[in-house]
């Protein structure tokens, strides 16, 4: 984990997250819930191997706070899901979204969207944490 000091890495406002991570790496979905299962980095987790299982466990659960999306070429099959979520997190809907890429894949210059914060897989904590923060202060202003 990168130094950083105690104001950089600032709680996650009082109530408790709901993240949404879409990807296809289940092991690292269930690292993610792991690393914000507690501490100031406390979040409710839950893990869709596709936009279309994402979809699903939207309509049975609602809205997530933030969607965790990979962001790579999905199957046609998940196009529909796949707006869907993104409608999810536009700038006047309730929940905001954070893409991933694979380490190196940060810096191709492809096109996202202003004001997404983009974190590099494999997640790291010191990386996941302020994007969180973020997206939840700027979905609560």
């Amino acid at each position: 984990m990168s130094q950083r000091t105690a104001a950089q890495l600032k709680p996650l406002p009082s109530t408790t997250p709901r993240v949404l991570l879409v990807g296809r790496d289940l092991h690292e979905g269930e690292r993610v819930r792991r690393l914000l299962s507690y501490g100031r980095a406390a979040a409710q987790v839950a893990v869709c191997s596709s936009p279309c299982d994402a979809r699903r466990a939207v309509a049975a659960h609602g809205a997530p706070d933030v969607l965790v999306l990979e962001d790579r070429a999905w199957p046609a099959v998940d196009a529909e899901a796949l707006a869907e979520l993104r409608r999810l997190c536009k700038p006047r809907a309730r929940g905001g979204l954070i893409l991933s890429r694979r380490w190196g894949e940060l810096h191709r210059g492809e096109q996202v969207p202003k004001g997404v914060p983009v974190v590099e897989r494999p997640y790291r904590l010191d990386e996941l944490v302020p994007a969180l923060q973020l997206v939840l202060l700027r979905s609560r202003a």
